[in-house]
């Protein structure tokens, strides 16, 4: 390797270890399976914002679904969404989370766009086992700060058994 791409290739290794490290604080993972046959969705393409600092539904973010079976069943729980949050300098974020009959699932408030960002964004959850029978999936969302935080096109699919 020559001397300038040596040089070149330690600070980019710099730049990733820094970036790993810098990171926000980990939470140990969680694994799941189970038999998936069935899904439920929402999607809607109106603009919607939101300016509170405590969480509330995403507008047609809801869905009720039923486990079938006689056992609980863990859910795939998958949001995605046209997402932006003002800028006004400051620095502000836009969280998401899911509740489950009002329950929030693991790994709870999922930090989703920082002020100024926009685009598509989304997360995927898979829930703790549910009973058989009847159940709501909700998107939940609020700022930090109490910027303007806005979703255009959004999609809620929830896969189950």
């Amino acid at each position: 390797m020559a001397p300038t791409t040596k040089k070149r290739f330690a600070v980019l290794a710099g730049i990733v270890i820094v970036g790993v490290t810098a990171g926000v604080a980990a939470q140990a993972a969680t694994t799941g399976s189970a038999p998936i046959n069935r899904f439920d969705a929402v999607d809607e393409i109106v603009e919607e914002c939101t300016n509170t600092t405590n969480f509330n539904v995403m507008p047609q973010m809801k869905r009720s679904f039923t486990v079938a079976g006689s056992v609980a069943e863990e859910a795939v729980v998958m949001f995605e969404g046209s997402l932006s949050l003002s800028d006004s300098g400051g620095f502000d974020t836009g969280f998401l989370r899911l509740t489950v009959d009002g329950v929030e699932q693991s790994p709870g408030l999922i930090p989703t766009l920082a002020e100024g960002d926009r685009g598509t964004h989304g997360f995927n959850w898979h829930t703790t086992p549910l009973s058989p029978g009847s159940h709501t999936a909700r998107i939940q969302w609020r700022t930090d700060l109490g910027e303007t935080f806005c979703a255009d096109a959004r999609s809620l699919i929830v896969i189950h058994k």
